[in-house]
C-alpha cells in the first residue's frame, strides 16, 4: 500500500480527491485478473461496497444487464493496449441499484515505460445523465408528436404508416388513409380566438380517439387537417363503417368557451392496396378525395378514384398555361347588361372574362378561376380584368354612348393583397375613367372577415367607388355586418330565381332577400333571371334591377358596343 500511495504523491492527494467525492480505484494488471489493489472513500460512497469487499477482486461485480457492452469494450481496448481512456458507463451500486459512471482509465509507468498500475477515476454522473434523457424525451416529443392535440405529427405518422403498411401486406389484408380537413377553422380562429380554435382542435382530435381507441395511428398534419390510418383489416367494409361512425361523431356540435359551435369538414379515404402501394401515393390520394369532398360541398366519406388524378392534372397544365395565356391576349371580356326593372333601361355591365385557349377552345372560369386564386395568379389576372375594363368603358364613353357603371368581380384573395386599393387607384388614374362608373363586386365569404374588408371598403367608397356583394345567399354572412359595412349594391345569387314562382318556398325566401336588402337602403339586383314570370316576379315585389338571359346572355365587346348605340336611338 505504501508504494502505492507514493506513485500518487501520497496520503494529501488522496484526501483531495475524497473530499472531492470522486472515486478512486488502482488495479494491478502484473497480478492474475487485474485485481483492485486500492479504492478511495469516493468509491466506497458511490458503490456502496466496503475496500475490504472488493480488494483483489476484478472490478466486474460492477457490472450487470444493463451495462452496454460497447462501452466495456472501450475500457478492455484500453488496458490491453495500456493506454487512457474515457467512457461513461451504467455500473451497478451493492444494493443492486445502478448508477452513471463517468470512469476515466490510465497507466502508471516506471521510469523505465514499464506498466506498474492502471488508475481509475469515477464520477458518479448519474443526475446529469437523466436529465439529458429527460432533455432527450421532451425532443422525441416535440419531434414526434404535435404539441396541441398530442397526435402523431406528419414525419412520425410516415414512419408509422411504412412499418403498418409491412404487416398489412405480410398479412394479405388491407389498410385505410382518412384525410379530415375542417372547413372554415380560419374565421373561427379569427373569429373565436387562438385559444378557442385550439380547443376545437382538441375536441375533434379527442372524437377521434374515441371512435377508434388506441389502435390505429393518428395524425394532425395542418392547422384543420387529421389523418388517420386503419391498418391489419380482414374485412375492407370496416373501412366504411369505421368512416360512417367518424363522420357521424365529427358532426356533432362542440363547446367552445361555452359557446356551441358546429363545423363541416371533407373526409377523404384511399385504400391499401388498390390505391397504392406506398405512403406519399396513399397520403397523395387520400388528399385528392378529401379536396373534392370539399370542393363539391360532400358530407359523406369520399373515396379515391383514378379520375382525380386525371383532374390534378388537368389543374396542373392550367395552372402552367395561365401566365402564358395572359402574355399571349388569350383572354377577352364579355359583358352583361344590367336593366332597371321599372324602366327596363340598361343601368350598367358586368365585365367577364373569358379564355379562348389555342388548343382546347374556350375555357370556363369556373375552371380556371378557382384554380388561378389557389395558385396567387388571380391578383394578376384580376389586374388585368381591372384594366381591360376601365379602359374599355373609358374608350366608349368617349364615344359618346351612355355612361353607365362596369362592374368588376373581385376575388378574395386580390381583395386581401396589401396592394389592392392602390392598383385600383392607379388604374383609374391611368384609363381616366371616373371612380362613379366603376363597380367592384365583392364575395360573400369576405363578409367573414369584416375588419379588413371594412377598412377597405371604407377606402374604396371615398373614392366614389361603388360596392355590391355578389351572391348573396349563398355563403355564411352576418346581417351585421350587412348594415356596417359601406355597400350600395345587393345581388341576389341565382339559385334563389331559378325556381320562381313556380316554388312557394323559394318565392317566400326571395321576397325576404329583396325587402332585407331594401330596408338596409341598398340597390338589389337579381341575377339569373330568364323567363318573364321570373321578370314579372321581381318586379311585382320591388326589385331594382335584373341580370340574366332574358335580356341578354354575356356578349363580347363588339355586340356590347352595338346595343349601346342603339341605346341613343
Amino acid at each position: 500500500m505504501d508504494r502505492i500511495e507514493s506513485i500518487i504523491n501520497a496520503s494529501a492527494l488522496l484526501s483531495s480527491i475524497d473530499l472531492m467525492n470522486v472515486g478512486l480505484a488502482i488495479t494491478d494488471p502484473n497480478l492474475k485478473d487485474n485485481p483492485l489493489v486500492y479504492v478511495n472513500q469516493g468509491f466506497e460512497q458511490i458503490t456502496g461496497y466496503s475496500r475490504d469487499e472488493v480488494l483483489m477482486r476484478n472490478s466486474r461485480f460492477l457490472q450487470g444487464e444493463e451495462t452496454d457492452k460497447e462501452h466495456l469494450g472501450v475500457i478492455r481496448r484500453a488496458i490491453k493496449e495500456g493506454r487512457s481512456d474515457t467512457v461513461t458507463i451504467k455500473n451497478y451500486k451493492k444494493d443492486g441499484s445502478t448508477f452513471w459512471n463517468q470512469f476515466i482509465i490510465s497507466p502508471i509507468l516506471d521510469h523505465d515505460g514499464k506498466l506498474l498500475y492502471f488508475i481509475g477515476l469515477q464520477f458518479d454522473v448519474t443526475k446529469e445523465m437523466e436529465e439529458r434523457d429527460a432533455s432527450n424525451q421532451k425532443i422525441r416529443q416535440l419531434s414526434y408528436f404535435d404539441p396541441i392535440t398530442e397526435l402523431l405529427n406528419m414525419n412520425r405518422f410516415k414512419e408509422v404508416v411504412k412499418s403498418e403498411l409491412v404487416l398489412t401486406g405480410s398479412e394479405q389484408k388491407t389498410a385505410a388513409i382518412l384525410r379530415v380537413n375542417l372547413n372554415r377553422f380560419r374565421y373561427i380562429n379569427e373569429s373565436y380566438g387562438e385559444a378557442a380554435g385550439n380547443e376545437l382542435l382538441v375536441g375533434v382530435a379527442n372524437r377521434i380517439r374515441s371512435c377508434f381507441g388506441e389502435g390505429p395511428a393518428i395524425c394532425r398534419s395542418f392547422a384543420d387537417e387529421f389523418i388517420i390510418l386503419l391498418s391489419r383489416l380482414s374485412d375492407p367494409l370496416q373501412i366504411h363503417r369505421m368512416a360512417v361512425d367518424l363522420s357521424a361523431l365529427l358532426k356533432k356540435p362542440y363547446m367552445v368557451h361555452g359557446e356551441e359551435i358546429s363545423i363541416g369538414f371533407g373526409m377523404g379515404i384511399s385504400i391499401y392496396p388498390d390505391d397504392g402501394h406506398d405512403v406519399p401515393q396513399l397520403l397523395k390520394h387520400a388528399e385528392l378525395a378529401m379536396k373534392e369532398a370539399k370542393s363539391e360541398s360532400l358530407s359523406d366519406p369520399h373515396y379515391f378514384d383514378y379520375y382525380l388524378v386525371d383532374k390534378l392534372l388537368e389543374r396542373v397544365q392550367i395552372e402552367k398555361k395561365l401566365p402564358r395565356a395572359l402574355t399571349d391576349n388569350e383572354f377577352e371580356l364579355f359583358y352583361q347588361p344590367k336593366i332597371d326593372l321599372t324602366t327596363q333601361a340598361l343601368t350598367g355591365l358586368e365585365a367577364l372574362i373569358r379564355w379562348n385557349d389555342p388548343e382546347h377552345g374556350r375555357i370556363s372560369p369556373a375552371s380556371f378561376i378557382p384554380i388561378a386564386e389557389d395558385s396567387g395568379f388571380i391578383v394578376e389576372l384580376g389586374e388585368w380584368v381591372l384594366w381591360e375594363a376601365c379602359r374599355t368603358n373609358k374608350k366608349w364613353q368617349d364615344a359618346g354612348y351612355p355612361k353607365l357603371p362596369i362592374s368588376v368581380n373581385v376575388s378574395a384573395v386580390q381583395f386581401r393583397h396589401p396592394q389592392f386599393v392602390r392598383t385600383v387607384e392607379t388604374v383609374l388614374e391611368q384609363t381616366g375613367l371616373e371612380p362613379k362608373y366603376l363597380e367592384l363586386e365583392v364575395t360573400e365569404s369576405l363578409l367573414n372577415d369584416p375588419v379588413l374588408i371594412k377598412d377597405r371598403l371604407d377606402s374604396l367608397k371615398q373614392r366614389g367607388i361603388s360596392l355590391s356583394i355578389d351572391d348573396f345567399g349563398t355563403g355564411y354572412s352576418s346581417i351585421y355586418y350587412l348594415k356596417e359595412l359601406p355597400l350600395q349594391v345587393l345581388k341576389i345569387d341565382r339559385t334563389f330565381v331559378q325556381n320562381t314562382p313556380s316554388s312557394p318556398r323559394d318565392n317566400s325566401l326571395l321576397q325576404s332577400i329583396i325587402q332585407l336588402g331594401k330596408s338596409l337602403g341598398l340597390t338589389v339586383l337579381a341575377e339569373g333571371v330568364e323567363t318573364k314570370e321570373q321578370f314579372d316576379f321581381l318586379r311585382q315585389h320591388d326589385c331594382d334591377q335584373i341580370q340574366g338571359f332574358y335580356y341578354s346572355r354575356p356578349v363580347d365587346s363588339d355586340t356590347m358596343e352595338e346595343m349601346l348605340r342603339i341605346s341613343l336611338s
